[in-house]
């Protein structure tokens, strides 16, 4: 995926496909324990998912793309004791969901988003983990 995504940096499509590559291989390291690799990963993926949704403010699929990795952005900074930075990457993930439920409040996906940044702003304002 990089040497296609680095090939065609115009192509949206690989862009993404890269971007989960990087999700998945996040997911991975944080399993194994490798929370530094895991940033690392989470990172290039939010930074691929950002330009992505920068570029195209009016699709609803990359704006979701950015807000999920936010909230793995979020969740991994609280599991390393980090919540106050945990905690702003979920208020702006919370912002994106709740601009795409607004669009369409029948998308039962958006409104699980919502309600998942919700109890995870919540959580952190309050000070738990």
């Amino acid at each position: 995926m990089r040497r296609l995504a680095a090939a065609d940096p115009s192509n949206a499509g690989w862009q993404r496909d890269l971007s989960v590559s990087h999700n998945k291989m996040g997911d991975v390291l944080r399993d194994q324990g490798d929370l530094a690799g895991a940033l690392t990963a989470y990172r290039q993926s939010q930074a691929t998912r950002r330009r992505l949704a920068e570029a195209d403010p009016t699709n609803a699929g990359w704006q979701r793309d950015l807000s999920c990795s936010l909230a793995r952005l979020a969740e991994l900074h609280v599991q390393q004791g980090e919540g106050a930075v945990g905690l702003s990457f979920a208020e702006e993930s919370l912002s994106i969901d709740e601009r795409l439920s607004a669009l369409d409040p029948t998308n039962d996906t958006w409104q699980k988003d919502v309600a998942h940044s919700r109890a995870l702003v919540a959580r952190l304002r309050g000070g738990g983990r």
